[in-house]
């Protein structure tokens, strides 16, 4: 996206923030940044220059609360969006968008729901505790977000090579939004049983990059985003370096790409 039209778009990706933020002060609600907004609040207290979305993190408990009380709490002119709320919402998890504007991301722009600009809202779930049930868990939930774009989305276009995996994705997009979100929290459910570690999943990064030790969450670190603080697991040190190596390099300048197209 072009500097001059960039700007707008993460000043009201900042208010939809400051929005989730008073919500979940209402509520006594935990969240923290994650991802890309952690890093540049790190790196840059504030955006990073060519990124256009907000990433934010809520364990499974909080993120179940503001998913029942929430909708009721946001101001006008904001819209909660998750499976829940919106029938051809393809994700496991949650959106805070803005009414009125337009957010043109190529995977998400031909499904007849609300298209706002947007923060993701992640929820913090257990992660099995061995890495073959791990990378499972995360794969499962994958395909099965894509047997849902498949049925929601014109322009989806399927990328399983895999004649096995091909053929499971396309029975499963044959199964009605309902059972495909019943099955999904199945796997969800089952797999949190007996682990320790945390994840998020559905972003970008995948596993094992996106995998967490609890302890970088037991306390909350105050940082500074485009001069407010927001809470930030107090383990964001090991976080980033987790998820992005050498986190305090930028990378090259053909891999930096927001999510909208404009």
């Amino acid at each position: 996206m072009e500097e001059d039209k960039l700007r707008p778009v993460q000043l009201e990706e900042l208010n939809l923030l400051l929005e989730l933020r008073r919500v979940c002060g209402e509520l006594g609600l935990r969240y923290y940044l994650t991802a890309g907004t952690l890093l540049g609040a790190v790196r840059h207290k504030g955006f990073i220059p060519w990124d256009d979305d907000i990433d934010v993190a809520m364990p499974r408990r909080d993120y179940e609360r503001l998913a029942k009380l929430g909708p009721r709490c946001f101001h006008a002119g904001y819209i909660y969006q998750e499976y829940r709320t919106e029938p051809n919402f393809p994700y496991y998890f949650a959106k805070l968008r803005r009414r009125g504007t337009r957010a043109e991301e190529p995977v998400l722009r031909a499904i007849e729901m609300e298209q706002g600009y947007y923060i993701d809202i992640f929820p913090l779930d257990r992660c099995p505790g061995s890495d073959r049930l791990a990378k499972l868990f995360f794969k499962g939930i994958e395909l099965l977000d894509c047997a849902v774009l498949a049925r929601v989305s014109p322009e989806f276009v399927c990328g399983y090579q895999k004649p096995c995996v091909r053929f499971l994705w396309n029975g499963l997009r044959r199964l009605p939004n309902g059972a495909i979100f019943a099955l999904r929290e199945g796997v969800r459910k089952l797999s949190g049983l007996g682990g320790r570690r945390l994840c998020t999943v559905g972003g970008r990064h995948g596993y094992p990059r996106e995998t967490y030790q609890p302890e970088w969450f037991a306390q909350v670190a105050e940082l500074e985003f485009e001069g407010i603080s927001f809470p930030a697991p107090a383990g964001w040190e090991a976080l980033l370096k987790n998820m992005y190596g050498d986190y305090m390099t930028p990378p090259p300048p053909e891999e930096r790409q927001g999510h909208f197209l404009g």
